[in-house]
């Protein structure tokens, strides 16, 4: 399990530990840093699925990612712990090219393949844009160091509106996607696969949208479809007539109560969209998930903070 992650010259942060343990709620004011903890995640899952470089290209500006900008901060370096197991990274500007990151040094410390009590030490100076750890791109799974690839599965939310709005066609809705766009695909695959997972979800809805009934899976030859029943309204209406705040709820509700979840899920500002009988849905069920994972939120919400007890963290 996910122990922790050590930040050095990150954005806010010249030095800064993040400890893992079940549900973990970082609490503070604009600036204090919290978007950092979540960048921190985004960078190491990039680096370990071989995304570096498009990661950097959606970021834009890699001078902002130094603390104090680049001429003041030469290097970045996370470092990620799990049981036994760690891996650290040192990221540079490209020389070459101001808007890429390198990989200036790599550590891997791993179980040593042949005897499980001995672990082995691999250090490289790479220079290079991708891990050479990280996950084969052609997706074989048989020369993949078991924590790079669980660190490629972090799920770190990224919600879009548009995308969840306009569902995924052709999906199995076993893992909820960052944006959203499987959501209609999630929910129809809970109502088949997961009755009791599927009731706590229809209980979330019931108790945030007055309008809800229940909802209703529809098939048209091939295609199956997601409906709701309304009190007020007489024809099934699409899941993606719910409001943003609604459907931002029913993303994480299907992320939280999912028997599928990777080690670390990270949310940062959690409240974006949510009025506070939403925000109490959700937490209820973030600490229900938080035994079953690292669930890493981030917040200004004093509803959230409430909530958190002792997960809470100021930050």
């Amino acid at each position: 399990m996910l122990e922790k992650i050590e930040i050095h010259g990150l954005r806010h942060f010249e030095k800064y530990c993040v400890k893992t343990n079940g549900l973990t709620v970082f609490f503070g004011k604009n600036g204090t840093g919290k978007s950092s903890i979540a960048t921190a995640f985004r960078l190491l899952s990039a680096i370990a699925a071989r995304s570096l470089a498009d990661w950097t290209e959606v970021f834009s500006n890699t001078g902002a990612l130094f603390h104090f900008g680049p001429e003041e901060t030469k290097e970045i370096i996370l470092s990620v712990k799990r049981g036994k197991e760690s891996y650290s990274v040192t990221l540079a500007q490209d020389p070459k090219d101001s808007s890429r990151l390198i990989l200036r040094r790599e550590k891997l410390v791993i179980p040593h393949h042949t005897d499980n009590t001995q672990f082995e030490t691999i250090e490289v100076k790479t220079g290079e844009r991708e891990s050479i750890f990280g996950v084969p791109m052609d997706g074989k799974t048989h020369d993949v160091y078991p924590l790079m690839q669980e660190m490629s599965r972090w799920w770190i939310g990224s919600l879009l509106p548009a995308a969840i709005r306009s569902p995924e066609k052709n999906d199995t809705g076993r893992v909820l996607y960052p944006t959203g766009k499987n959501l209609e695909a999630c929910l129809i695959y809970l109502a088949e696969n997961s009755p009791e997972a599927f009731q706590k979800i229809t209980q979330a809805v019931t108790e945030i949208e007055p309008e809800f009934i229940s909802f209703v899976v529809i098939q048209e030859g091939t295609e199956k479809f997601l409906r709701w029943e309304s009190k007020k309204r007489p024809v099934l209406m699409p899941a993606q007539y719910f409001s943003e705040g609604t459907l931002r709820t029913l993303c994480y509700a299907v992320l939280f109560v999912s028997d599928d979840l990777p080690e670390a899920v990270v949310i940062d500002d959690i409240e974006t969209a949510l009025d506070e009988e939403h925000i109490l849905v959700l937490m209820r069920l973030a600490a229900d998930a938080g035994k079953r994972t690292n669930l890493i939120l981030t917040t200004r919400s004093e509803t959230v903070a409430k909530c958190a007890g002792p997960a809470l963290m100021q930050i």
